[in-house]
């Protein structure tokens, strides 16, 4: 459900302008002192030295569903800033990526879930690491829904049912239930909210409805609890040894260079963001 909120905004003109009136105002022109003929910048050895790829930038942080979020939050609370970073790296760069081409996003998810098993291997626990994996594969298999509208050209995934936090695992989301098996009456919800009328009335009447239909409830709960399937068939570099993170690459790189991509660039360029991710003490910030 999509909750619109508002913000209210100082429009008092005068106010504004004398305090905008109040503030410094920058002025342009020249100091006759000084030559403005040439201008120069010192840049230091050290500097000169720093390569493109020494440079790490953020990852955004992917939500995905209630779940999701909150099961990365706890197994990367304790973690090291480059792992966090490189877990979030996978997810930006391997799954939920702007990437068009069918064999290359194929690709990227196949060396996402190995460089996320890296992480599982060498920085959780067992449980840890077991958890960590089923959340991986649950973005994963996100991942695989990808569609694009044909007007807008804007990239949609689906996500699966979610419940709060501490619901019991036969929670029923009636705006799941209700997008699912009338979503004329999700947009009149939509539409109710977005106008600020009384919208629990369409959510009331919706609930009593449900309550009396055994199918919907049986064939809501069915999906829900229905594992996600195995979201590669085979993973050309599922054998690569996690045992150290040059072994690690080394064999991604060799499997990379006897695979039968016609552009290996962007694949190679992946592992390599990976292992800068996991190296870079200094990340930009």
């Amino acid at each position: 459900m999509k909750i619109y909120g508002s913000t209210q905004y100082d429009l008092n003109l005068y106010i504004n302008s004398k305090q905008l009136a109040d503030k410094p105002a920058l002025v342009t022109g020249t100091i006759p002192e000084l030559s403005h003929d040439t201008d120069t910048v010192e840049i230091s050895p050290t500097a000169r030295q720093l390569a493109a790829s020494d440079i790490v930038n953020h990852s955004a942080i992917y939500f995905g569903t209630v779940q999701i979020n909150d099961s990365l939050n706890r197994l990367l609370r304790n973690q090291s800033p480059e792992v966090k970073e490189a877990v979030y790296g996978i997810i930006q760069s391997n799954f939920i990526t702007d990437v068009d081409s069918g064999e290359e996003r194929a690709a990227l998810l196949e060396l996402g879930l190995t460089q996320a098993k890296y992480i599982a291997d060498n920085y959780l626990k067992d449980d840890e690491a077991a958890e960590f994996m089923n959340t991986i594969r649950q973005i994963g298999a996100i991942s695989k829904t990808r569609s694009i509208d044909p007007e807008t050209k804007e990239i949609r995934y689906e996500t699966p049912p979610q419940r709060p936090i501490g619901a019991p695992n036969d929670y029923i989301h009636l705006t799941d239930m209700m997008q699912k098996f009338e979503p004329d009456t999700m947009d009149k919800l939509q539409k109710s909210i977005e106008n600020g009328k009384d919208w629990s009335i369409i959510l009331r009447a919706f609930a009593e409805k449900a309550s009396t239909r055994k199918d919907w409830v049986h064939e809501y709960r069915e999906g829900a609890g229905k594992q996600m399937g195995d979201i590669v068939g085979e993973n050309r570099f599922g054998n690569a040894s996690t045992a150290s993170l040059t072994e690690f690459v080394k064999q991604i790189k060799d499997i990379i260079a006897n695979t039968g991509l016609e552009n290996k660039g962007f694949i190679t360029d992946n592992i390599e963001a990976f292992v800068r991710t996991l190296e870079s003490p200094n990340m930009v910030k």
